[in-house]
């Protein structure tokens, strides 16, 4: 457009301007009677009159709703908002001077005749203005409908993926139930089983670590949750607001009867609907807080269920260290018993050389026998023989050695028995002995088959660990999914929020504009300019929310990489047990073979010495020993198996102590539930309240149509009298005068009858929104009464305008821990990148932080400023019904001090966030 067009744009907008305020000088008021005065020629401009319209156009439109929301391409408006500020001039005097001078002599006819025309000129400037007026109302009601349109679009869609994830939440809960039942079989296992708790508090501190963490970051994620709704809960306002400024427009069209009507309807539908997405996102809001908590249960079972695998590897590691312990002791034994089987075959050998020496004993005594015999057959042949020979003397010197050499074998005979007896008494002894022993033999064997039983039992267990291990690994991965899902649907969200920014700052504009048209046409559009306050207001709300968000979603994508880091080290740490666990399987099959071939030596060993029944000194010494031995072991492992049993009555102890405070927590959530009955039941009442007042409105409504309706009928009787010909004064067009001047009285009465019940369907509102305020009061105190949303904000960049939300403190609070970088901080993913992305995606990363330190230093800054300017339900809701009306009273020329205050905050892309990389080629990505 040129700057001709814009000049004459300009010289007709104030043309139009003093026409205006020369009519609104000009008209008479209902209690005034100078409608039937004479009026002279000089009163009136030299201009040439204007043709008179038809009677048709003064009709009332009948146009379909649809026409409404048409954009026309004849209508710009954009040569307004080149246009400067002008103060409106003030209005002219009324001419009452000179209509009612007496010096100027002029027929009764005459005066009718321009009175009518005047008036009839007069009537078609005001249909004309606002037929413009109306047009632009309209492309400004469809641009805010698009936004409604837009914002249900993105409430559809998040109620989309609430139901989704409620869809997802039912394996979770059918797992929940699986869980309890696996952990009931733990308890019982866990008292059959002996536990080193000792040994396990290191690794019980390190699973509380990253519970604690685990924790934190649900925290974070329900942050993120809250955050989104109240979000919405912004955006909901802000579209109440829109609908404020909607209908304080429609005030100001208050003569354009029919489009009024259409936009009351308007108005009404999307109370409507804004009620019911109320009341959807409270459900929705419920849904989400439940189903977090239950995947917060979850989670803490899996740890629980972590640290029993961690305690039950423990209990191996410990059962495997006794196997150990055994292996060594059978290799002892049977070095023993090798030892003792050498012994026993010296003493063997021994005991058949004594025997053998006794046999030839025996046979050296039977050999003497025989000998002696022989002697004496002899010493008879030789007393015979002396008797008749002298040999005596020398067969009484033989017969005296054969007796000394018989009483010499003799003595060796008796040493011979009594080492034969001793020899009887030691194998006596022996076989004692080894009886003795043989009894511990079978004491040991048993106390081995309750070893083997439990060896039995660990394995069992180890399967069951390992089978719950593959079912958390499962449900890790559809954790893993749902979180992606729920990344998903924060990045839509996230887009779809930067969309509404920039259509907010599009409406803005506009808003601009129309506010400057307004305030150059007449006083109420004061009103409508500072509705567009408002809704610029409501945009820098919209900004700070998003510049709220944005932190939030830094911090997001820094959980989702610690996560995916501890998921890849937790399938580490379970291929490790897995590979553990194989070894250990290797390692008991070749203790049961050992063990197998154990037993056989021994079987065979007892039936050797069923056969051996000697032993020797040495044996006996050595055999002590060892039992000496092995009862210095049987007392250390009582006094082990007593520690165990200690520790086990701690466990105990300690078990006891938790179930006492799942018990308090179960009553505290009965009381935070009884609390959130009374909560619901406060919010119907208010809704009923609300219904209650939604009634008066729609009286109002149809009293309003009633009443244009007669505006209708006593207009059409104006035209009609408008349109009869001129014809002497007479008394019957003073009789017309009279009535069109009643008639003109009941025009007066009932548009200020119309302002009245405007006003009261404006207190009405007022009212709503001050109930709806209360509502989120009510939200906000449902969400301080759950424990495990801390209530200290870390950061509040809009400073005191906005209530802050528990919820949101809680979640700033929990960002604030999760700043700070964990020990997994770099995951498989970023490892897998190349390094020039990890370059472009660190200096977008620290890009992006120095934007947002500059923007909430700039929002600091003026946040003392902004304050009472970012509530805009506050004004209502907290004056009372004379503040109203003393806002519709304010002097048009009259500054608004929050505008005045108000300054712009820095945009997103401007002159101080350009960024650049010289190590870069191409766009930095940001996320």
């Amino acid at each position: 457009m040129s700057e001709d067009d814009r000049a004459a744009k300009a010289a007709r907008a104030k043309a139009m301007l003093k026409k205006r305020q020369a009519k609104k000088a000009g008209t008479p008021s209902g209690s005034t009677p100078g409608v039937t005065s004479p009026i002279s020629e000089r009163a009136f401009s030299p201009a040439p009159p204007e043709p008179a319209p038809a009677p048709a156009e003064l009709e009332p439109e009948k146009r379909d709703l649809s026409d409404v929301f048409i954009a026309d391409d004849n209508n710009d408006t954009s040569w307004l908002s080149s246009l400067t500020r002008v103060g409106t001039p003030p209005p002219a005097p009324p001419p009452t001077a000179a209509v009612n001078d007496p010096s100027t002599p002029v027929s009764a006819d005459f005066t009718s005749t321009l009175i009518n025309g005047r008036q009839a000129m007069q009537l078609q400037e005001e249909i004309n203005y606002f037929r413009k007026e109306n047009e632009e109302l309209n492309l400004k009601i469809e641009r805010l409908e698009s936004e409604k349109a837009e914002s249900q679009k993105a409430a559809n869609s998040v109620k989309s993926e609430n139901e989704t994830l409620v869809a997802k939440l039912t394996p979770l809960e059918t797992a929940k139930s699986d869980w309890v039942k696996r952990e009931s079989s733990l308890k019982t296992e866990m008292d059959a089983l002996r536990a080193n708790l000792a040994q396990a508090e290191a690794s019980k501190s390190n699973l509380q670590r990253t519970e604690t963490n685990l924790r934190a970051e649900n925290k974070n994620m329900k942050s993120t949750l809250t955050e989104l709704e109240t979000a919405k809960a912004t955006r909901i306002s802000e579209l109440q607001q829109s609908e404020k400024a909607l209908e304080e427009l429609r005030r100001h069209s208050s003569q354009l009867e029919q489009q009024f009507q259409q936009l009351q309807a308007d108005t009404e539908a999307s109370l409507r609907n804004e009620q019911q997405t109320i009341s959807l996102l409270v459900s929705e809001k419920a849904a989400l807080t439940s189903d977090l908590e239950r995947l917060s249960d979850v989670e803490s079972r899996s740890q629980e269920t972590e640290r029993l695998l961690a305690e039950e590897q423990l209990k191996s590691s410990n059962l495997e260290e006794h196997l150990q312990q055994l292996r060594a002791e059978i290799q002892d034994s049977t070095t023993r018993i090798q030892t003792l089987e050498a012994t026993e075959k010296t003493l063997a050998d021994k005991t058949k050389d004594q025997e053998r020496q006794l046999q030839i004993a025996n046979g050296s005594l039977t050999s003497s026998r025989k000998e002696a015999e022989k002697h004496r057959r002899r010493v008879r042949e030789l007393e015979e023989q002396i008797q008749s020979d002298d040999r005596a003397d020398r067969l009484e010197e033989s017969l005296k050695n054969t007796q000394d050499r018989a009483d010499e074998i003799e003595f060796q005979l008796s040493k011979l028995k009594q080492e034969h007896s001793s020899l009887r008494s030691e194998r006596d002894e022996l076989e004692s002995r080894i009886r003795t022993h043989s009894e511990g033999e079978n004491e040991w064997k048993s106390k081995h088959s309750d070893l083997h039983v439990q060896h039995k039992l660990v394995e069992s267990q180890l399967t069951q660990t390992i089978s719950e291990k593959e079912t958390l690994s499962q449900d890790k991965l559809s954790l893993q999914t749902e979180m992606e899902s729920t990344q998903k649907a924060l990045a839509l969200l996230q887009e779809k929020l930067s969309d509404a920014a920039t259509e907010l700052a599009a409406n803005s504009r506009q808003l601009q504009t129309a506010q400057n048209e307004a305030k150059i046409a007449n006083r109420r559009a004061e009103n409508a300019e500072r509705a567009q306050k408002e809704l610029q207001e409501e945009g820098t709300n919209l900004m700070h929310s998003l510049d709220e968000m944005r932190p939030k979603i830094v911090e997001l994508t820094g959980a989702k990489l610690a996560l995916t880091e501890k998921v890849d080290a937790l399938e580490r740490v379970i291929q490790n047990r897995e590979v553990a666990i194989g070894e250990l399987e290797v390692d008991l099959e070749k203790v049961r073979s050992t063990f197998e071939a154990s037993e056989k030596r021994a079987q065979d060993l007892l039936s050797a010495r069923e056969m051996d029944r000697l032993s020797s000194q040495d044996n006996e010494t050595e055999l002590q020993k060892a039992y000496s031995q092995l009862q210095a072991e049987f007392e250390s492992s009582l006094a082990s198996v007593r520690s165990l049993e200690a520790d086990r009555t701690i466990g105990q102890h300690e078990a006891m102590r938790h179930m006492e405070e799942v018990e308090r927590l179960q009553q505290l959530t009965s009381a935070q539930a009884e609390e959130l009955s009374s909560l619901h039941q406060e919010l119907n009442q208010r809704q009923s309240d609300q219904s209650e007042e939604k009634s008066f409105l729609d009286g109002a409504q149809n009293e309003i149509e009633s009443l244009r309706q007669e505006l209708a009928l006593r207009d059409e009787e104006l035209e009609a009298l408008s349109s009869f010909p001129d014809k002497p004064h007479s008394l019957k067009d003073e009789l017309n005068d009279d009535v069109l001047s009643s008639l003109k009285l009941d025009l007066s009465s009932s548009q200020s009858h119309i302002r009245s019940l405007e006003e009261s369907m404006f207190l009405a509102e007022a009212r709503s929104h001050a109930l709806m305020k209360q509502v989120t009061a009510l939200e906000d105190q449902l969400a301080a009464a759950r424990p495990q949303l801390p209530s200290v904000r870390s950061f509040s960049p809009l400073g005191g305008a906005l209530p802050s939300r528990p919820s949101s403190q809680g979640s700033r609070m929990a960002g604030s821990h999760s700043h700070k970088p964990s020990a997994l901080a770099r995951s498989a993913i970023e490892h897998n990148l190349s390094p020039e992305t990890r370059h472009k995606r660190k200096a977008s990363l620290s890009m992006l932080k120095a934007r947002i330190d500059s923007e909430l230093a700039a929002a600091s800054v003026h946040s003392q400023a902004n304050s009472r300017a970012l509530s805009p339900v506050q004004s209502v809701s907290s004056g009372d019904k004379g503040s109203i009306a003393g806002s519709r009273a304010r002097s048009p020329t009259g500054s608004n001090p929050l505008y005045s205050q108000h300054r712009p905050r820095p945009q997103f892309l401007d002159d101080s966030h350009v960024f650049w990389c010289s190590s870069c080629r191409g766009d930095l990505v940001i996320l």
